[in-house]
């Protein structure tokens, strides 16, 4: 029972750091968005997000994408496919007038069959008036990187490996944002108001919305580029073992960076703080133990090595930060903010508060604890309720709140962890220094794994 006790505490701090990219994937805010525009449906199921979309269905976006859609609606149907149910007629019609289809066959479209990744970036493409024609700007092979060279495929809006009506709905959102070719002025939406096949009162509150999304996306970039950042950190957790309360978890902490984007191991942080767990006093009577224990941290990176000073305990490990992000994936493509994953964006004045879908913040921790071996490790996690904002005054990003609820299973065993994480920046810039001790020589280097050492 100690060892098992001893994992599920662990477990407390490594789930913890984990929680600010948790979620389970699903975009119904974006669909909601295009269902105000008259832009995208459901059937009598809902908008069934959780299956893929169909070649038809599809179809029938790009025309209304490309604002055609009251042209489509008024074809006579002459187009040499007999496998349509009839619906769909007048779209297939017009995509095969203009070029824009060939079917599977000489007399078959497959409206039934799958819609890819890749045809949909296509089809997002061409709405945005870029070709894959013959000596056009993109081929279809490529639609998918050219796709994401251009803002419109990200990292959260597109899984190619299981394509969902979610992520059309989610690619369809990023596309109204984006510029159209050859107008870098004038965003997909904007023109659609334009030629008039979207409402202009019912658009105007998703352009504004756009237009403080932008400007968010401005702030979090100008964050992104800053190497030096004093930051301030609050950790609140209360964890309960198989429905019975455990303990609680404090753990304010200082921190400071300087990175070094060139050469990430010869980043140097540091962090201070004390961190107090508190146990169940039922829990704690039992074990005959404290019920409250509080522990001073201090921990520093420099020259590829991290120092741990625990309660006056000095230890030191080699630690590759450069290492460590590759098996974390490439997180130069999360420098983005997707804006399929924005709930509300609350602009006053200088400030705004973003606030992060709770259903939208998902999928991206699967891919990072595949990415790190962590799916392998018996450890079976599962998000509840997740929601985030950030602050942003004067252009400047200032607060992030993040709340998460968080089941993990270990060993027959389930703990859940309800989160609070707020973090204010408190200075950022050349002013920000790290002050690394002198005596970093007398830590005591920790040989062998960290589990071994656990």
């Amino acid at each position: 029972m100690k060892r098992k006790m001893r994992t599920l505490l662990a477990g407390v701090l490594a789930v913890a750091s984990l929680a600010a990219s948790a979620g389970a994937a699903s975009y119904e805010s974006s669909a909601e968005r295009l269902s105000d525009l008259g832009l995208f449906y459901g059937t009598n199921n809902g908008y069934e997000l959780d299956r893929a979309p169909t070649r038809a269905e599809a179809g029938v976006m790009l025309v209304r994408l490309l604002g055609a859609e009251s042209e489509a609606l008024a074809l006579e149907y002459t187009a040499p496919f007999t496998d349509l149910e009839g619906w769909e007629a007048p779209y297939v019609q017009y995509l095969y007038d203009n070029g824009l289809t060939n079917g599977t066959g000489a007399t078959t479209f497959e409206p039934e069959g799958s819609c890819s990744a890749q045809m949909y970036t296509a089809f997002l493409l061409r709405a945005l008036g870029y070709s894959d024609a013959a000596g056009g700007d993109f081929a279809y092979a490529d639609a998918l990187n050219y796709g994401t060279s251009l803002g419109l495929v990200d990292y959260a809006n597109c899984d190619t490996a299981n394509f969902l009506r979610d992520h059309v709905a989610a690619m369809s959102l990023t596309a109204l944002n984006t510029a159209v070719k050859d107008d870098a002025q004038t965003k997909l939406l904007e023109k659609l108001v334009a030629d008039g096949a979207v409402d202009a009162a019912a658009a105007e509150g998703m352009l504004t919305f756009f237009d403080n999304y932008d400007a968010y996306v401005a702030a979090a970039a100008a964050m992104n580029e800053q190497t030096r950042m004093d930051v301030s950190v609050d950790l609140q957790a209360a964890v309960d073992l198989d429905g019975q309360p455990m303990m609680t978890l404090s753990m304010p902490m200082d921190m400071k960076m300087d990175v070094d984007l060139q050469n990430m191991d010869q980043t140097q942080l540091s962090m201070a703080g004390t961190m107090t767990i508190t146990m169940d006093e039922a829990l704690a009577g039992a074990a005959g133990s404290e019920s409250s224990t509080t522990q001073d941290m201090t921990y520093y990176y420099a020259d590829g090595v991290y120092y741990m000073d625990l309660g006056g305990e000095k230890v030191k490990m080699d630690m590759s930060f450069e290492d460590a992000m590759a098996q974390m994936g490439d997180l130069n493509q999360m420098q983005t903010e997707p804006i399929c994953l924005i709930d509300s964006i609350a602009a006053s004045g200088n400030t705004m508060t973003v606030t992060y879908s709770a259903s939208g913040m998902s999928g991206l921790v699967d891919s990072m604890l595949s990415n790190m071996g962590m799916d392998s490790t018996g450890v079976d996690l599962a998000m509840g309720d997740v929601s985030a904002s950030v602050t942003v005054e004067n252009g400047v990003i200032r607060t992030m709140n993040i709340t998460a609820v968080i089941d993990m299973g270990i060993e027959g065993m389930t703990m859940t962890m309800d989160m609070a994480m707020d973090m204010t920046i408190n200075e950022m810039g050349d002013s920000v220094t790290v002050d690394v001790p002198a005596d970093l020589d007398s830590y005591t280097e920790i040989t062998g794994s960290l589990q071994a050492a656990a």
